[in-house]
């Protein structure tokens, strides 16, 4: 890998990495404020909406935040041209995503409270698809610490927001509204810094241009469609064949998994843009890229995932107390979900760079065909705990058939050096967790055992140790 791409990857992941880290803290104490002062049911309600307005919102996005990403960032005199034809096209989906959004709910027949709540949401996340538009602008120019100062900007005003309401003794629906109107002022601000920093502002519409964004986008849409489908579709089953009780116990442990899987998006986002142009320009560096994010990604997230199951059960009693004891037993299941998932992460943004897209879409369809079917075999007999399963069973599907594709298209992992050693050295860790009853004691002391295991095990080569000294180097 050459001296510069080595130091850019390093400095963007770490740019994102900071933003991320500040941020889905913030994120994850408020979702856990929420759940402790409105109450699982109340919960449940608060995270359906997420959940729905998350998934109907992929029909506005389209795919074009990722395919702006890579076009622009292979053409960057192009970005303005992108950038104004997406969001005229993205106005007009947002339409039809809010006529959509509207049928489901009335179909679904769920309560006024709900939908109430649901659109709200909805209204959130279609403002925050625009800002994503112009986070693309700062990817595609590998400038992610915008991306990641504007995300921990949000985090901020929407924590501080969301606590103050409801300590005046404000409810749910109040409190939402919070979510759509922090948006306003962050996507004011994003697009303040790409129209004057990045490139002039344009709105012109060029119809035949937009066709061919949106026929380029279609798979990527396709493949948001699958991964949506696969995301949320197990609360709105748990909402409906049970309670909003059981979604709120289900997305406690699912919120703390979906906040450290920003690990994996944020070396993917750092490394899509790299990648792609390694597809034009050396094979033999794309390569090398792959394989040795892989082995970090393994390395990282391996330690994180083992040390979730060990310590389920007192991770939940810290952050949520005692009414959502039945939170354990989820985060244990879905901590296996985590590891697959962030290493299929990095395999999706490969097959995405090396126009493979289509490997990558029929993958995500055939596995969120298989967890809609396991969710409706194991929700009503087993619940949150069914659903837990499902997504666990489906990951291991997802990640069968992700290295399929990336075996067939020339691309390699070498298992050695990749997975023994670390499951060594995750082995070692557990087995002192094990005799550790204080959480924070067993974080640091867990880290480091794993730490150490890594480097007496020889785990890290020259290969990598070059890498490293060259970022350290540069920084």
């Amino acid at each position: 890998m050459k001296h510069g791409t080595a130091r850019r990857i390093a400095t963007n992941f770490a740019s994102l990495m900071a933003g991320e880290v500040i941020s889905k803290l913030l994120q994850l104490v408020l979702f856990v404020f929420l759940a402790q002062a409105l109450g699982k049911e109340e919960f449940g309600i608060f995270s359906l909406g997420i959940a729905f307005a998350l998934l109907t919102v992929i029909i506005a996005d389209f795919g074009l935040t990722t395919l702006l990403i890579r076009e622009i960032s292979r053409n960057k005199s192009a970005a303005s041209k992108y950038l104004s034809n997406a969001i005229i096209v993205k106005a007009l989906l947002s339409i039809v995503t809010i006529v959509s959004a509207y049928l489901f709910l009335n179909l679904l027949d769920y309560t006024p409270k709900v939908k109430l709540v649901a659109y709200i949401m909805l209204s959130f996340t279609l403002i925050q698809s625009f800002t994503n538009v112009h986070y693309s602008i700062f990817r595609a120019f590998e400038r992610m610490h915008y991306d990641a100062s504007i995300k921990i900007f949000r985090m901020v005003i929407l924590a501080i927001s969301v606590i103050y309401i409801v300590k005046q003794g404000h409810g749910l629906v109040i409190a939402s509204l919070a979510f759509p109107l922090t948006e306003i002022i962050v996507l004011v601000v994003t697009a303040s810094i790409v129209y004057t920093k990045f490139i002039k502002i344009r709105f012109e519409f060029d119809y035949s241009f937009s066709k061919k964004l949106l026929k380029k986008s279609s798979l990527f849409c396709l493949s948001l469609v699958f991964a949506g489908l696969f995301t949320y579709t197990d609360s709105i089953m748990l909402s409906k064949i049970h309670s909003t009780t059981e979604v709120g116990i289900y997305a406690a442990a699912a919120n703390i998994t979906l906040a450290l899987i920003f690990i994996s998006l944020m070396y993917g986002n750092a490394i899509y843009p790299v990648i792609s142009r390694f597809f034009i320009s050396s094979k033999k560096s794309l390569k090398l890229a792959y394989e040795r994010s892989f082995k970090y990604m393994f390395i990282i997230i391996l330690p994180i995932s083992a040390g979730l199951y060990a310590m389920s059960d007192k991770i939940i009693a810290l952050l949520y107390g005692p009414q959502y004891a039945g939170s354990a037993i989820v985060l244990s299941i879905l901590s296996g979900y985590l590891f697959l998932r962030s290493l299929n992460i990095v395999s999706g943004f490969t097959l995405s760079s090396i126009n493979k897209q289509k490997s990558r879409v029929f993958s995500q369809g055939t596995v969120a065909i298989i967890n809609i079917i396991l969710n409706l075999i194991l929700i009503p007999t087993y619940g949150f705990i069914g659903a837990a399963i499902a997504t666990l069973i489906t990951e291991i599907v997802f990640f069968l058939l992700y290295t399929s594709f990336i075996i067939r298209y020339g691309l390699r992992i070498r298992p050695i050096h990749t997975l023994l050693r670390p499951l060594i050295a995750v082995a070692i860790m557990v087995l002192a967790l094990s005799f550790i009853d204080n959480l924070f004691i067993a974080v640091i002391l867990g880290g480091s055992v794993y730490l150490v295991a890594l480097l007496v095990l020889g785990t890290i080569d020259k290969e990598d140790k070059l890498i490293f000294n060259k970022v350290i180097k540069d920084v």
